[in-house]
């Protein structure tokens, strides 16, 4: 698994630098600081959503469990 960096800087540092922290969001993550608090995350765009990427294969075992019970079996408690 890749290792993911995380630098933390201030808005007030981000609103002077912005173009070189989104470059830098290519590498690692970002974490902006409000007051010294996290407030908010700059990440790297992925091109592929989420959503659209692969399932594990033991996730996708679990269409094999469907059909394996009788018809007849009761589920009523």
């Amino acid at each position: 698994m890749k290792e993911v960096l995380l630098m933390q800087i201030a808005l007030s540092d981000l609103k002077i630098n912005v173009g070189k922290y989104v470059d830098l969001a290519d590498t690692e993550d970002v974490i902006i600081t409000k007051y010294g608090k996290p407030a908010a995350k700059i990440i790297r765009y992925d091109k592929e959503p989420w959503y659209l990427k692969k399932i594990p294969d033991k996730l996708t075992s679990v269409d094999s469990l469907f059909g394996t019970l009788p018809d007849d079996v009761d589920f009523e408690i």
